[in-house]
């Protein structure tokens, strides 16, 4: 196996099973560990059932399918004593935090997956896979719906998963996985055509504080699932006697649309980015008109003050003290005045 077998962790030093009872995010009670074998003619599923028998119905059917939900420290220990797993790489399916990556064992591969969740606000969650030739096993924290479409696919007897093994069902989580994407990209999409439309209409709004949101959710949804093209890359090209030929060769497939959920996350950063350099432009295009009105307001008013600060002073002016006086100090503030406006208006200021 040409993949590297060394790790290296950021808190150094050995998993125990003591390390692994201590972990803060394990919870005893709520482990729920599920199983699904078959055999070309064959399904056979059972629900919350034991590492042990688990172990039992790998060793009796073809493909075994063992789904973990919240684990419990005691169940990695058992994960670790039954099927022989790293301690390390069970340390990591546990640890909700990790980035997409793949680690190659002996009789094993182990792949850490991401998801998006989309509730109040946009988030990923982990899936971790164990893969050999026989079994899959996935450990998560919370429910992953598009799991249901794979476990739809086997109680169908679906002809090719019927006939393929372990590593054919480990791409068909992949692939459904990925695929669950793009229905989130396309309200991405529909949240930044909003965004702009609202731009457009009113560019002194709220605009710029919920683009700088959806540009701060795309770039946390990018930085995690950005690793993970490289992790379906280094599977399909991953030489191991658990992933055939064939199966590579469909990984390949998965990796070109994750390459696609990349790049349309790029552009969407991109365009949201965009949308900010609009919205400030629009807004001091907004802010250069008012302060245009503003000046020529003060300007036409100049002919105004003049006059009448003028006639505010305590002198009397000759032939302003006589009553046409007034008609005279008006009409020397309102023909200056017509002058500027006529003016302005020939130069396109008004």
């Amino acid at each position: 196996m040409d993949f590297p077998h060394g790790r290296t962790l950021a808190h150094g030093g050995d998993a125990t099973p003591n390390a692994l009872n201590n972990m803060g995010r394990l919870r005893a009670a709520m482990v729920r560990i599920d199983v699904i074998a078959y055999t070309p003619t064959e399904v056979l599923e059972e629900h919350d059932i034991t590492v042990g028998r688990a172990r039992e119905l790998v060793e009796k059917y073809g493909v075994t399918w063992m789904n973990i939900v919240d684990p419990s420290g005691r169940t990695l220990e058992e994960l670790e004593a039954l099927f022989g797993f790293h301690p390390l790489a069970l340390e990591d399916s546990v640890n909700q935090d990790l980035t997409p990556k793949i680690e190659a064992f002996d009789d094993v591969v182990f792949v850490v997956a991401r998801t998006i969740i989309w509730a109040e606000e946009i988030e990923t969650d982990q899936l971790s896979l164990f893969v050999s030739r026989k079994f899959v096993v996935t450990i998560h924290d919370k429910v992953f719906p598009q799991l249901e479409d794979i476990r739809v696919r086997i109680r169908k007897r679906a002809p090719k998963l019927m006939k393929s093994g372990a590593d054919y069902l480990c791409y068909s989580i992949l692939d459904v996985i990925v695929d669950s994407y793009f229905p989130h990209l396309d309200r991405f999409q529909e949240v930044v055509d909003r965004l702009e439309n609202e731009i457009v209409a009113d560019p002194s709004g709220t605009g710029i504080s919920k683009i700088h949101a959806v540009r701060r959710d795309l770039t946390r949804v990018r930085n995690m699932l950005r690793p993970q093209r490289d992790v379906l890359g280094t599977l399909s090209r991953l030489e191991t006697p658990i992933f055939k030929k064939e199966i590579r060769n469909y990984l390949r497939d998965v990796q070109d649309h994750m390459i696609r959920v990349s790049d349309t996350l790029d552009t969407l950063r991109e365009v949201s980015t965009s949308l900010m350099e609009v919205q400030a432009t629009l807004a001091d295009a907004r802010l250069n008109s008012i302060i245009k009105v503003l000046t020529v307001l003060f300007t036409v008013t100049i002919p105004l003050t003049i006059v009448t600060s003028a006639f505010g002073m305590n002198v009397e002016f000759w032939g302003f003290n006589r009553p046409e006086g007034l008609y005279l100090a008006l009409a020397l503030m309102i023909a200056p005045t017509l002058i500027l406006v006529v003016w302005m208006r020939r130069k396109g200021w008004l």
